[in-house]
């Protein structure tokens, strides 16, 4: 492929990527910068078969060696000027000096000045730690400004002698202190094999930046066809860049994707912005876009700030122009911006949030609350007299939406404690009080614009430590009760509007919780005790955790009567058994395990199993199990495999399966091939998920060349990886 009129930049990967057969980097190290002052009095040991001197010339005849303060010149004949410090030579030669390795012919060598001229040359340059810069050239120069300058030559990062991928120009120059290579009419070769052909080109060698193309990306799915990217890279100022990537597709057109970062003393931001004339649409809605404006900052000791903000001009532009179920299924785009001040003792936070609902569809009285503003404070006293403990959580918040009640709410909780911590044992009475003031608009006929709520709440948290050794190694096993009571009155709330609670999800940690709701709106009524019973086993000598056993329930004392939207009242007397369980089966295997289960009903609400195998970083399988029994929209029960295991020396086969039991459908499968040699890899890999509206499969399709130590050229399929396989590590 030739691309006429263009520059291209490719970036460098890491060192690390070389794989384990690569034979092992120059053990030299290339310092750039040094100057060695020539000192005609310094000792130059030479030898030769023969040697004669004529007025301060040497002449070097046969089986010649010339050693001067770290280089090693070998040759068969040489001249060498001991006033000035050049060597001429005449035929084949070797030098070795800072990090260089030549095999070349007819050379003139400057010792004073570290430069040197050369015929045909094999070079090897370490460029630091284990990248190198291997090849051959017509001729060869180093300058007294450290560049090196090749004609006719091939540049590679894989080792002597290996061909696998190379580039071909008629002139390279490295900057190794500068970090960057340049070369002028090249083409890159890949297995012998021209890839591309352009007439100028830029590679960092180093990681500095450099404008140019960056490796462009090959990638096909089903709502957009086949796609070619071509992103480009500029860097405008040291803390200023930007990247433009046209997106060209066969069935929506050319997108432009844009990303402009930028670095001053208030942190970092970023600003993204796409635009497509989607040739798909109807023409009244082929502009498409989609924008986002992030920022993280901080200033003073304990001042930081965070920024994130989304626009998108249609509710189908995730699902047609997006690569992932979890993308194509956003429903609102968050709108924030934050303030934060943290220290041992207090934390403040002043926030600004609103949402874009994509899906118009959507009812208003359906959509997030805007908070405009949100203040909140807390406040932490560890160490008081006594040992008591204190905190304080206070809240201001202005909750906003469209056609529907919106309030001014204030809310403050002071807590105090007074924990006893022994060695086999602990004990923690808390008493709460908690004040809540509403100024509400459009109430509504008959409801009170003004409300307050106030009450106290007690608990007491306490527990045991029994321990006991079960071999002579130090294995310890230990036993731990605990028990939790909870005491909060019931206050009557059916008239406070629901702004941001809801009821969460019921586990183990909710046996210990003060509230069953999340938000402010509702404060659960309680008068319970929680019982649990955790056990482990600990291997003594390492403090591993090898087993993890925890399970619990709530029984209650009096009917709960807070719930949202005036639903029915829980009159249970026990609440639904809860479990956890985390094994170290071994050193390779893993097993994890949640379960909710309803003793009245007999049934599992919900559960979860893990069982995960990994002897090695590159061997890893992975089954799970889920279900959601709850009665509601969200049921669900799903199985989920995944792997990543060798198949032959340098094969190595990724996967994903997300199966709906349920729904008897696939969610998501996944499957990847990996070939990696010792400087290139080769990956492809096929995907396909459900859509958003859950009645149809998009699919998707993608391949990745990747050339170590200058550019992966292709999608980015270890990010897909790393999502869908647990435990995957991307290497590239």
């Amino acid at each position: 492929m030739c691309i006429p009129g263009l520059g291209l930049l490719l970036l460098v990967s890491s060192p690390a990527l070389q794989a384990a057969q690569c034979p092992a980097p120059p053990d030299f190290v290339y310092q750039p910068s040094e100057r060695i002052p020539f000192d005609p009095s310094a000792p130059v040991e030479a030898t030769a078969d023969s040697v004669s001197t004529d007025e301060g010339m040497v002449t070097l005849t046969g089986d010649t060696r010339i050693t001067f303060q770290n280089r090693t010149l070998i040759a068969e004949n040489a001249r060498y000027n001991r006033e000035t410090g050049e060597v001429e030579i005449a035929g084949n030669m070797s030098y070795e000096s800072n990090g260089i390795r030549l095999s070349s012919s007819n050379a003139k060598f400057d010792l004073s000045q570290s430069t040197f001229a050369t015929g045909r040359s094999e070079y090897e340059i370490n460029l630091g730690e284990e990248d190198r810069a291997t090849g051959d050239a017509s001729a060869m120069v180093r300058d007294d400004r450290g560049l090196f300058k090749l004609q006719d030559a091939t540049y590679s990062t894989c080792p002597p002698g290996d061909k696998s991928w190379f580039i071909k120009a008629r002139e390279i120059i490295l900057d190794t202190e500068e970090g960057i290579g340049t070369a002028n009419r090249i083409s890159l070769n890949f297995q012998g094999v021209p890839v591309f052909a352009v007439p100028t080109f830029s590679f960092p060698i180093g990681p500095k930046r450099k404008t140019g193309f960056l490796a462009p990306v090959l990638a096909r799915s089903e709502s957009t066809g086949f796609e070619l990217h071509m992103p480009w890279y500029w860097n405008i100022r040291p803390n200023l860049d930007a990247t433009f990537t046209p997106r060209i597709t066969t069935k929506r057109g050319t997108q432009l994707k844009s990303e402009f970062r930028y670095l001053n003393k208030l942190g970092d931001w970023r600003l993204d912005y796409e635009y497509l004339y989607d040739d798909e649409r109807i023409p009244e809605e082929r502009q498409r876009t989609f924008s986002r404006l992030r920022h993280a900052g901080s200033f003073g000791e304990h001042w930081s700030t965070e920024l994130d903000a989304s626009a998108v001009s249609d509710k189908d532009y995730f699902e047609d122009l997006g690569d992932s179920l979890q993308i194509a299924s956003i429903s609102h785009l968050e709108r924030r911006a934050d303030l934060r001040y943290d220290d041992k003792i207090y934390s403040f936070l002043a926030r600004v949030q609103s949402y874009q609902t994509v899906d118009k569809t959507i009812a208003a009285e359906d959509r997030p609350y805007k908070r405009l503003p949100q203040f909140k404070f807390n406040a932490d006293w560890p160490k008081l007299r006594f040992g008591a403990e204190a905190d304080l959580d206070a809240e201001l918040v202005y909750f906003d939406r469209d056609s529907s009640k919106t309030a001014l709410r204030f809310d403050v909780q002071p807590r105090i404690s007074w924990p006893v911590n022994r060695p086999a044992w602990f004990f923690k009475p808390t008493l709460t009080t908690r004040y809540t003031y509403y100024d509400i608009n459009n109430a509504g006929a008959g409801n009170p614009s003004q409300i307050t709520r106030a009450f106290s709440t007690t608990s007491v948290d306490a527990g045991l430590f029994f321990d006991r050794a079960i071999n002579n190694k130090g294995r310890i096993q230990t036993l731990e009760p605990r028990l939790f009571y909870l005491r909060v009155p019931h206050e009557n709330q059916d008239q406070i509007p629901v702004f941001d609670s809801a009821e969460l999800d019921f586990n183990f940690s909710q046996l210990f919780r003060e509230n069953r709701f999340s938000g402010s709106d509702r404060v659960a009524d309680a008068n319970q005790l929680s019982l649990a019973l955790t056990s482990r086993l600990i291997e003594g000598p390492t403090g591993r955790e090898q087993l993890l056993a925890s399970f619990g329930q709530i029984f209650y004392f009096a009917d709960r009567r807070v719930t949202l939207d005036n639903t029915a009242v829980d009159k249970r007397e026990v609440s639904d058994f809860v479990a956890e369980v985390s094994a170290d089966l071994d050193n390779d295997w893993n097993f994890k395990t949640s379960l909710q289960w309803n003793p009245d009903d007999t049934r599992t609400v919900r559960s979860s199993a893990l069982l995960s195998y990994r002897p090695a970083k590159d061997r890893i399988f992975n089954i799970g199990h889920r279900l959601v029994n709850t009665g509601s929209s969200a049921e669900t029960e799903q199985l989920d495999l995944s792997f990543l295991w060798p198949v032959r020396d340098s094969w190595r086969v990724a996967g994903r399966w997300n199966y709906s039991l349920a729904g008897d459908t696939s969610i998501e499968s996944m499957l990847g091939i990996e070939y990696e040699d010792c400087c290139w890899a080769f990956r492809l890999a096929a995907r396909r998920y459900i859509s958003d509206d859950g009645s149809d499969h998009d699919k998707t399709y993608y391949l990745q060349l990747v050339l170590k130590g200058l550019a992966p050229l292709g999608e980015n399929i270890g990010e897909l990886l790393e999502t869908g396989v647990l435990g995957y590590q991307d290497a590239y």
